[in-house]
């Protein structure tokens, strides 16, 4: 899955602001990706949270950043950043 990043430091409203607050703890190290798969999804993806088995990741790849599904023989050298949170457009 393809995802496409904006970094959370450059949304500037305050109702924004208040939002990033709540879901994002660590904002030099927490990123908004859309997830290329998932049309209207937004990821909140954190560098600094540690991968383990059974989280969603962001990997990165020769072609990429990736979405996957960490399994019990993931390479912690290839995650780039873990899902906290996934924001959906309503339906």
């Amino acid at each position: 899955m393809a995802v496409h990043m904006t970094r959370s430091n450059e949304i500037q409203s305050s109702s924004a602001a208040r939002l990033l607050d709540m879901l994002l703890p660590r904002p030099s190290s927490t990123f908004l990706l859309r997830s290329a798969d998932a049309p209207g999804s937004i990821l909140v993806v954190d560098r600094a949270v540690p991968p383990t088995e059974g989280r969603k990741a962001v990997l990165s790849t020769e072609r990429g950043l990736r979405l996957a599904t960490l399994g019990t023989r993931f390479d912690s050298s290839r995650v780039w950043g873990v899902v906290t949170w996934v924001i959906q457009d309503p339906v």
